[in-house]
Formats: structure tokens, sequence, C-alpha cells
């Protein structure tokens, strides 16, 4: 995977606030994850780990409720491709294993990151810009 920064700026605003204030949040997950890494884990804590794993859940369950209530709501015409997004990647969140990430840190933290990256450019770049879009041409937002 090539080097990623999760520095927010604003090329990734979709345009739709409470959706970009989010994304920012993840961005926000990523860059503890990636401190984390940078600093090969050393003195990492369980705790701080636990604390990634659950801002991600957490995170993964309001974001994406957020989005699919906007889907359904405007009946975006995308939806269904666009969940199944989600619903895959909080599957990959929710399938996480602690115990191999307490004793792996770095390695499982570098694949999680990259599972991110790789969702991040997917769907804030392409997915919630284009809902966003949809949105905002509807006059919605």
């Amino acid at each position: 995977m090539f080097d990623f920064k999760f520095d927010w700026c604003k090329e990734m605003e979709c345009g739709v606030a409470i959706i970009d204030a989010q994304h920012r949040e993840l961005f926000r997950i990523g860059r503890a994850m990636e401190q984390l890494i940078m600093n090969d884990c050393r003195n990492v804590s369980n705790q701080q780990l636990l604390d990634i794993v659950c801002d991600l859940r957490d995170y993964a369950s309001y974001q994406f409720y957020t989005e699919e209530s906007l889907m359904d709501k405007y009946k975006y015409p995308y939806s269904s491709k666009n969940k199944q997004s989600l619903n895959d990647f909080k599957n990959n969140i929710l399938s996480i294993d602690m115990n191999e990430l307490s004793k792996r840190p770095k390695k499982t933290l570098t694949q999680l990151k990259e599972d991110l990256q790789s969702f991040l450019f997917n769907h804030i770049l392409v997915e919630a810009l284009d809902l966003c879009k949809f949105l905002n041409s509807r006059g919605v937002y």
C-alpha cells in the first residue's frame, strides 16, 4: 500500500456538514492508529488499542446510520451498493481480534490502517461524494 497520512483536507469534503464532520472523526481515529504505528507500537497499552477499536465500532454505527438514513429518506438510487460497502467495512471492524491486536499490535494495526485507507478512498472520494452531490441536486443540503 502507498504512504498515506490521515490529515484532513478541504478536498475531502463532500458538502454535507454532518457527513463531513463524521468523516473528519474517522480521520482522527486513523491518525491515532498512524501515530502508534509510526512509534512501532512501543509502550502501547491494551487500553489504547481498545479505545481505537471501540472508536471505530462506534463510528461505524453512528456514521453509517446517518448515511443510510439519508439514502433511504431521499431515495438515493445507488443505496444498495453504498450500503453493501458500508456493511462490509463495518463487518471488518467488528471482526477485529482483540487478542491478536494485543499480541501483535503493529502488524494488526498496520493491516487495519490499510483497510481503513482503502475504505476511505472508495467511500469518501467516490460513494459519499456521489451521495452528497445527489442530496445537493435535490436542494436537501
